[in-house]
Protein backbone atom coordinates (compact mmCIF):
# COMPACT_ATOMS: atom_id res chain seq x y z
CA UNK A 1 0.00 0.00 0.00
CA UNK A 2 1.25 3.86 -1.06
CA UNK A 3 2.79 5.32 2.27
CA UNK A 4 0.26 8.47 1.41
CA UNK A 5 -3.08 6.08 1.98
CA UNK A 6 -1.55 4.34 4.84
CA UNK A 7 -0.99 7.66 6.62
CA UNK A 8 -4.40 8.83 5.53
CA UNK A 9 -5.63 5.95 6.62
CA UNK A 10 -4.10 6.31 10.41
CA UNK A 11 -5.32 9.61 10.68
CA UNK A 12 -8.99 9.09 9.50
CA UNK A 13 -9.08 5.98 12.71
CA UNK A 14 -7.40 8.27 14.87
CA UNK A 15 -9.76 11.10 14.33
CA UNK A 16 -13.39 9.75 12.98
CA UNK A 17 -16.13 12.50 12.48
CA UNK A 18 -18.72 12.32 15.30
CA UNK A 19 -21.88 11.28 14.07
CA UNK A 20 -23.00 14.63 15.36
CA UNK A 21 -20.81 16.45 13.17
CA UNK A 22 -21.89 16.03 9.55
CA UNK A 23 -21.22 18.92 7.05
CA UNK A 24 -24.35 20.05 6.44
CA UNK A 25 -25.03 22.86 2.70
CA UNK A 26 -26.11 25.90 3.41
CA UNK A 27 -28.38 27.76 1.24
CA UNK A 28 -26.61 30.65 -0.36
CA UNK A 29 -30.08 32.60 -1.08
CA UNK A 30 -31.31 32.15 2.30
CA UNK A 31 -28.41 31.22 4.68
CA UNK A 32 -30.53 27.79 6.18
CA UNK A 33 -29.45 24.62 6.73
CA UNK A 34 -32.38 22.23 4.74
CA UNK A 35 -33.74 19.94 7.24
CA UNK A 36 -33.33 16.89 4.93
CA UNK A 37 -29.53 18.16 3.87
CA UNK A 38 -29.14 17.93 0.59
CA UNK A 39 -31.96 16.43 -0.74
CA UNK A 40 -33.58 19.20 -0.43
CA UNK A 41 -31.85 21.43 -3.17
CA UNK A 42 -29.56 21.96 -5.27
CA UNK A 43 -26.48 23.03 -7.07
CA UNK A 44 -25.85 25.68 -9.46
CA UNK A 45 -22.81 26.75 -10.47
CA UNK A 46 -21.05 25.23 -7.62
CA UNK A 47 -23.80 27.14 -4.93
CA UNK A 48 -26.46 25.52 -3.18
CA UNK A 49 -29.95 26.99 -3.19
CA UNK A 50 -32.38 25.09 -0.75
CA UNK A 51 -36.09 23.61 -1.99
CA UNK A 52 -37.75 26.59 -0.38
CA UNK A 53 -35.94 29.13 -1.96
CA UNK A 54 -36.02 27.03 -5.55
CA UNK A 55 -40.37 27.51 -4.83
CA UNK A 56 -39.65 31.31 -3.86
CA UNK A 57 -37.22 31.59 -7.47
CA UNK A 58 -40.18 29.83 -9.43
CA UNK A 59 -43.14 32.09 -8.12
CA UNK A 60 -41.73 35.78 -7.53
CA UNK A 61 -43.20 38.39 -9.02
CA UNK A 62 -41.54 41.32 -10.59
CA UNK A 63 -44.79 43.33 -8.71
CA UNK A 64 -42.56 42.81 -5.52
CA UNK A 65 -39.86 45.24 -6.78
CA UNK A 66 -37.58 45.15 -3.70
CA UNK A 67 -37.72 41.18 -2.97
CA UNK A 68 -37.21 40.36 -6.81
CA UNK A 69 -34.40 43.01 -7.60
CA UNK A 70 -32.50 40.96 -4.94
CA UNK A 71 -33.30 37.65 -5.59
CA UNK A 72 -32.27 38.95 -9.06
CA UNK A 73 -29.10 40.32 -7.95
CA UNK A 74 -28.19 37.32 -5.97
CA UNK A 75 -28.91 34.98 -9.10
CA UNK A 76 -26.61 37.36 -11.20
CA UNK A 77 -23.92 36.95 -8.66
CA UNK A 78 -24.04 33.05 -8.66
CA UNK A 79 -23.91 33.11 -12.15
CA UNK A 80 -21.64 35.87 -13.73
CA UNK A 81 -19.33 36.33 -10.47
CA UNK A 82 -16.26 35.81 -12.17
CA UNK A 83 -17.21 38.40 -14.99
CA UNK A 84 -16.36 42.23 -15.56
CA UNK A 85 -18.93 43.94 -17.75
Amino acid sequence: MNQNVENAEKIRQQNPVPAGHKVLPVCYLCNQVPKEGIKSGFFLKGIFICEECEKELINIKPEKHDEYMLTIAKLRHILFKNKTW
